[in-house]
């Protein structure tokens, strides 16, 4: 029984195996037919119509994407004129994968090359097959634009000529080439800013990059998808070209006849603090920031490390003006003499007694006069720069607002002038500002500044007591000319009164009129200025930073210049501030009458006169009799000249 019931399950399965059998037979054969089918039609089109779809799907695919990169914003002068610039220049790039994707591109791509450039076509096939794969291959860097428009003429009629685009890039730059190198800065090759305003102002020079993507359409005619760059704004800065020519000038002038180890010149409105013209030692060539040549002989340079070379570099683009700090010697006395009259510690008609030193903490600190001055008024301890005078005003001052006043005038930190690299200056704690360090620093130091917080710290005693944050850029605009940002003078803060300001400005009429800055003055002008010459560390090698600050009309002051000159090497100049005042008079002869401001006649001295009449030696011209502190007193004696 068993038996047949499984050989009747037997015959079933041997029947469904059959009959899957055939069916997978004529499944088979209809798949094999339609192949066949398929082939055959593929091959039928491939023959008839193979360069239409070939157009199809070249098409469909996008042959390239590359950046265009946003033009850097410009930095101009005050006036309008350019003073850094980015060129378009076109870099030619090959797309070996297209013009290599059919067998027809290739010689006429290469013959339009050949015609138009000039290069050689075994190099350019060879390069083609050799980067098959690649859709991004620059072969040339600034190509001229001219053949850049012959290129794109001839293969608007020429059929099949692919692969080749050009790529746009722009090159910073500077058309007066050294001028204000150290206030402009410069660009790395990948158009960041260095130094100067280009760092400072980075991101608002820096436009946003756009993009191109390129396709074939179904006439093998490329096509682009655009997205435009959006261009960087334009800086207009506050310095003036014509100034700044004047000022380099002189420079120039003085370091090649004369030398010195730094010097820096600014020129600033003390109405608003921005700054005219900045000058720091030797400028550099801007479109070639990275070359020592002129600063080291040739001989040293080609023995110098790499190494070596980056510290030298690093040196030449330092900005002395704000990066460098100093004793600023007897230019501080008008500073202290200022704070005191704010403080009601002295009156204008004080007169002080001077015998050439004074004992102060058990140590006998000397003044310029080993003679003595004698009785002095109060403007003629400015006038005659009186050491002894000074620290007589400072311990009536006393230490506590002293240290207050060093404050008020940005001494110590930083006045945020807008340009990297600005040191903070060092001044000496309240805690440490004992009777000797209060004594030296009422006549400019134990202490450092920088030449920007001198400058700003004059401008406000002489334009009526407003302290205003130096800056160096007045606008912003954008590419097509909107006014994005106006830098309008920024009040900080107030530092002394008017009635205090229009003693000072006429104390130092004086001074250059028949005090220790005569060499200072200008014809036809009232020129108001001081001097200082403060003796550098260690003390006994006799090296001197000699200063001045300088300002005209008094009455009104429109413009003021500072100096500073770090170890003049003529030996017989070294301890002098007759560089710096001379220098003063030269660029203010030219700068003057360019700004406006013509001679003047009387001034209504705010200063009773008969107090600038005393007793003592004729202050007259330059003095050159320094005097150095007793040895081992922590400190410094400035040594007027």
């Amino acid at each position: 029984m068993e038996d047949s019931r499984y050989s009747e399950r037997r015959k079933r399965e041997r029947k469904v195996t059959s009959v899957m059998k055939r069916s997978l037979y004529v499944v088979f054969f209809v798949i094999l037919v339609f192949s066949g089918a398929l082939i055959g039609r593929l091959v039928y089109l491939n023959n008839v119509n193979g360069d239409k779809y070939a157009k199809a799907v070249l098409s469909q695919q996008s042959y390239t994407s590359s950046v265009l990169n946003a033009e850097r914003g410009r930095i101009l002068d005050r006036n309008g004129i350019v003073l850094a610039r980015s060129e378009k220049n076109y870099n030619l790039v090959l797309d070996p994968a297209v013009i290599l994707s059919r067998d027809y591109f290739l010689k006429p791509s290469l013959d339009a090359l050949v015609e138009i450039f000039g290069y050689d076509r075994d190099e350019l096939k060879n390069l083609i097959n050799a980067n098959a794969k690649s859709s991004y291959l620059v072969y040339e860097k600034n190509v001229d634009y001219s053949l850049v428009s012959a290129y794109n003429a001839y293969k608007n009629s020429h059929k099949f000529v692919v692969g080749v685009w050009f790529e746009e890039e722009f090159e910073r730059v500077y058309p007066y080439s050294n001028l204000a190198s150290h206030v402009i800065g410069f660009t790395t090759k990948a158009g960041v800013g260095t130094y100067g305003l280009e760092a400072y102002y980075n991101d608002r020079l820096t436009g946003v990059d756009g993009q191109t993507s390129g396709y074939y359409d179904s006439e093998l005619n490329s096509q682009k998808v655009i997205k435009e760059a959006i261009n960087g704004n334009d800086i207009y800065s506050t310095i003036d070209y014509n100034i700044q020519t004047v000022v380099e000038k002189n420079v120039a002038d003085f370091i090649e006849n004369t030398g010195c180890k730094n010097i820096g010149v600014i020129v600033m409105d003390p109405n608003t603090s921005e700054i005219l013209a900045m000058a720091s030692n030797n400028e550099y060539d801007l479109n070639n920031p990275r070359s020592l040549e002129g600063f080291i002989d040739p001989t040293e340079l080609e023995s110098m490390t790499d190494e070596q070379k980056l510290n030298a570099l690093y040196k030449v683009w330092r900005n002395f003006c704000v990066s460098d700090s100093y004793e600023p010697g007897s230019t501080f006395k008008t500073i202290t003499v200022a704070s005191a009259l704010e403080e009601d510690a002295i009156l204008t008609s004080d007169t002080f007694e001077c015998i050439g030193y004074k004992e102060v903490g058990g140590w006998r600190i000397g003044c310029n006069n080993k003679n003595g001055h004698g009785t002095l008024t109060l403007a003629q301890s400015l006038m005659k720069s009186c050491n002894c005078a000074l620290m007589e005003i400072a311990e009536k001052l006393g230490p506590d607002a002293f240290f207050k006043y060093e404050n008020r005038f940005g001494f110590g930190s930083k006045t945020g002038i807008d340009i990297i690299g600005e040191a903070s200056g060092i001044v000496i704690d309240r805690k440490k500002l004992n009777a000797t360090e209060l004594a030296t620093s009422s006549f400019g130091t134990t202490f450092n500044v920088t030449m920007i917080q001198m400058a700003s710290a004059y401008a406000s005693i002489i334009n009526g007591g407003t302290y205003y944050e130096p800056h160096l850029v007045k606008e912003i605009r954008s590419a097509d000319g909107a006014t994005l940002e106006k830098k309008d003078s920024k009040p900080v803060r107030q530092t002394v009164s008017k009635s205090t300001s229009d003693f000072i400005r006429n104390a130092l009429y004086m001074t250059v009129e028949s005090g220790t800055a005569t060499p200072a003055k200008v014809s036809g002008y009232l020129i108001g200025g001081k001097t200082g010459t403060a003796q550098k560390r260690p003390r006994e090698e006799k090296k001197y930073v000699v200063s001045f600050v300088g300002f005209a009309p008094v009455d009104d002051p429109g413009v003021m210049l500072y100096i500073v000159i770090d170890e003049v090497y003529d030996e017989a100049l070294s301890g002098s501030s007759s560089p710096a005042t001379k220098m003063s008079a030269s660029i203010m002869t030219e700068i003057l009458p360019y700004l406006g401001i013509y001679p003047d006649g009387d001034i209504e001295y705010q200063v009773d006169l008969s107090l600038l009449i005393g007793n003592g030696d004729n202050a007259e011209g330059d003095e050159s009799n320094p005097d150095v502190l007793p040895e081992g007193l922590e400190g410094g004696l400035d040594e007027e000249n």
